[in-house]
């Protein structure tokens, strides 16, 4: 598979998780219009308020894309916009509309799921995962992962989200499925798996900081990957810092290329 189509399974991927948060919660305001598709989470939080474009859509106007953000900035909301690098007529644009580069760039990786070997010494009596099927569960999901923003607003509003999230009916998650870590009986670790067509993308991975440097998180990309070959994956997409990419490196995943995100705060 070339590069090209690689990003396309990629960011494709990344909406539909974007989307499928949004389905989550009756609050939320899915827009799907000029090749973007973004949300309205109805919180002000930059996780839920995500901006994408479509790979394969030309050159947007500019008209569009500040309709986009003035839609965000007359609520007072944060958000975000994710693109690729070598894209540098829509990132051009996304920077005259006075949107902010973060400065973490992320990188966008792919693994080839049928070379992957699973077993080994990732497995221990001490570490068990269980996919979240109840709403305290998904509440506790929701805590580790705004743990990631301790102190700050955004961990208000992330634990506003998953609350919200628990009151709906979890029928409809076959798409996207939550996972719980435990380490010697309690919740420490989370991720995510969403699906499109033969792809799982794996999201929202955290460890609890106190818990951190006892291999826990490389316990858990095991579990992910092994829990997407068992649903019928062949390919496993993620979006990760430059400081993690030889993680990801030696479970598999190789570098398909650069992502930019740009938002509307500094």
């Amino acid at each position: 598979m070339d590069k090209k189509k690689q990003k396309q399974i990629m960011m494709h991927n990344l909406t539909e998780k974007s989307k499928a948060a949004a389905r989550k919660t009756k609050e939320a305001v899915l827009y799907e219009e000029h090749g973007f598709t973004y949300i309205d989470a109805q919180l002000p939080s930059y996780n839920f308020n995500v901006v994408t474009l479509s790979e394969d859509t030309p050159l947007p106007q500019e008209e569009h894309v500040q309709k986009i953000i003035a839609m965000y900035e007359n609520k007072g909301y944060p958000m975000n916009v994710w693109g690729w690098e070598d894209q540098p007529e829509i990132t051009s644009m996304f920077k005259k509309a006075g949107l902010v580069e973060y400065e973490t760039d992320y990188l966008g990786m792919i693994a080839d799921l049928t070379a992957f070997h699973p077993g080994g010494p990732h497995k221990d009596s001490t570490m068990q995962f269980k996919k979240v099927t109840a709403p305290e569960q998904l509440i506790t999901f929701g805590a580790i992962l705004a743990s990631l923003y301790e102190e700050t607003e955004e961990e208000i509003q992330i634990n506003h989200y998953f609350h919200r999230a628990a009151q709906h009916s979890f029928t409809d998650y076959k798409q996207s499925q939550h996972f719980l870590g435990y380490y010697r009986g309690k919740p420490v670790a989370i991720g995510s798996l969403l699906f499109t067509e033969n792809t799982a993308g794996i999201h929202d991975i955290a460890v609890l900081e106190r818990e951190r440097g006892r291999g826990l998180g490389t316990k858990l990309m095991y579990h992910l990957i092994e829990s997407a070959i068992a649903a019928g994956a062949a390919y496993c997409t993620l979006q990760a810092s430059p400081e993690a990419e030889g993680i990801y490196r030696k479970l598999g995943f190789e570098t398909i290329g650069k992502l930019k995100v740009y938002a509307n705060f500094k």
